[in-house]
C-alpha cells in the first residue's frame, strides 16, 4: 500500500469539517464528556445542546435511529428542557456494534448510550428526572447505588428494549438500554486509557462539536472478517482518534478544527506522513492571515490544527486525491 492511512483519516476529516470558525484555544485538558465516558466507547459524537437539538441537519442524523430519537425526545419533553436556551452538552456513545442479523431499527439503544452533562442547572436536571419518570431498580456508579428511571419500553417484531436513565454524582444523566448502562457502570472511564487521554488533550475542550473513534478496535474487526489486502494493510496501533470543531457565526467563514491521534510509536509513524501531506496541501491553499496549519508530533501522538473555509477544504481533499467527500452540514449558530 502506498498510502494505507488514506482510508482512515480522510473520513475523520470529512466528518469534522462542517462550516465552522475559529475560537480562542484553551489550555490542553481532557474535555468533561471524555472524563466520564465509558471505557468501551467505540465512537462518540458530542455537541452543545443548542446545536444538537435544534439544527435540522444534526436532527436528521439522529432520526436515522428512531429508538434513539424517541427516547431523547421523550426525556427532553418531560424534563422540560428548552434546547434553545441550554448550554449543556449531549453526547452519543457507540458502545457495541450490532451483530449480523440484528434488527438495527429496534436495537439502536442496545448499542448507543446518551450522555447529558455540563447543563446550566444539573440539580434541576436530576430533579426533573426523578419527578417525570418512575423509578425501577438501581445502578451502581462510582461506588454508590443510583436509582434507575423508566424512559421507554418497546416490544416489536420480537425485539424487546428496556430504556432507562440514571444520574451520577456530578449531575450527569445517562440514557440507554439496561445492557448499555450496566456496561458503562462496570468498564471504567475512557479518560483512564492512556492513549485516549493523550489524544483528547490536543483537541479544543470548549469546541461545540467534538468526537472520538477507536480506530484499532474498529479496524481490527474488519481485518478479522475481511480477506482484502487493502484492509489488512491499514495502519495498526492507532488506538484513539479525537476531533473538535468550532461553529462559524457567518456563512463561508473559515473552519477551525483539531484532529489528534494516539497509539503505539509504530502506529503514529504510519499515519504521520498522511497528516504531513494534509498540512502541505492546506498551506498551498491557505489564504487566511495568521492561521497557518500546525502539525504537532510526539512519540505516541500526532495532531493537526487547521483553519479553512469549505471551499479551501474541498481543494485540499482534491489535492489529496479524495474529491468525493461532501461537507454539506449545518451553518450558523443555534437560533435564539
Amino acid at each position: 500500500m502506498r498510502r494505507p492511512a488514506a482510508f482512515l483519516i480522510p473520513a475523520a476529516v470529512a466528518l469534522i469539517c462542517l462550516p465552522f470558525a475559529t475560537s480562542c484555544r484553551p489550555k490542553p485538558r481532557v474535555p468533561g464528556w471524555v472524563q466520564a465516558a465509558p471505557a468501551d466507547s467505540l465512537a462518540a459524537f458530542s455537541g452543545e445542546a443548542g446545536w444538537v437539538l435544534t439544527h435540522k441537519d444534526v436532527q436528521s442524523l439522529i432520526s436515522r435511529d428512531p429508538m434513539v430519537e424517541r427516547a431523547l425526545d421523550l426525556f427532553l419533553q418531560k424534563a422540560r428542557i428548552n434546547p434553545r436556551n441550554e448550554t449543556g452538552r449531549v453526547t452519543f456513545h457507540v458502545i457495541g456494534m450490532p451483530q449480523k442479523g440484528e434488527d438495527n431499527l429496534q436495537k439502536g439503544l442496545e448499542h448507543v448510550l446518551i450522555q447529558l452533562n455540563q447543563f446550566k442547572d444539573p440539580t434541576a436536571l436530576v430533579s426533573a428526572l426523578a419527578e417525570s419518570f418512575p423509578q425501577e431498580g438501581s445502578l451502581r456508579l462510582q461506588g454508590r447505588d443510583w436509582p434507575l428511571h423508566v424512559i421507554l419500553d418497546i416490544e416489536a417484531q420480537g425485539t424487546k428494549a428496556h430504556i432507562r436513565a440514571a444520574s451520577d454524582e456530578q449531575g450527569q444523566v445517562w440514557i440507554g438500554s439496561l445492557e448499555a448502562l450496566n456496561r458503562m457502570a462496570t468498564r471504567g472511564s475512557l479518560a483512564a486509557q492512556p492513549d485516549a487521554a493523550l489524544a483528547a488533550e490536543w483537541i479544543s475542550a470548549r469546541a461545540p462539536f467534538q468526537g472520538y473513534l477507536q480506530p484499532e478496535t474498529l479496524l481490527g474487526g474488519l481485518r478479522q472478517n475481511l480477506e482484502s489486502t487493502f484492509i489488512k494493510d491499514l495502519p495498526q496501533g492507532v488506538n484513539a482518534l479525537f476531533w473538535s470543531i468550532t461553529p462559524a457565526t457567518e456563512k463561508d467563514q473559515p473552519i477551525r478544527f483539531e484532529l489528534a491521534l494516539a497509539g503505539t510509536p509504530e502506529g503514529i509513524n504510519q499515519v504521520t506522513p498522511w497528516l504531513q501531506r494534509l498540512v502541505a496541501a492546506a498551506n498551498a491553499v491557505q489564504a487566511t492571515p495568521g492561521s497557518t496549519p500546525e502539525l504537532l508530533q510526539e512519540k505516541r501522538r500526532v495532531g493537526l490544527r487547521c483553519t479553512l473555509t469549505p471551499d479551501q477544504l474541498k481543494l485540499v481533499m482534491e489535492k489529496l486525491g479524495q474529491p468525493g467527500f461532501s461537507f454539506r452540514l449545518p451553518t450558523g449558530g443555534p437560533k435564539a
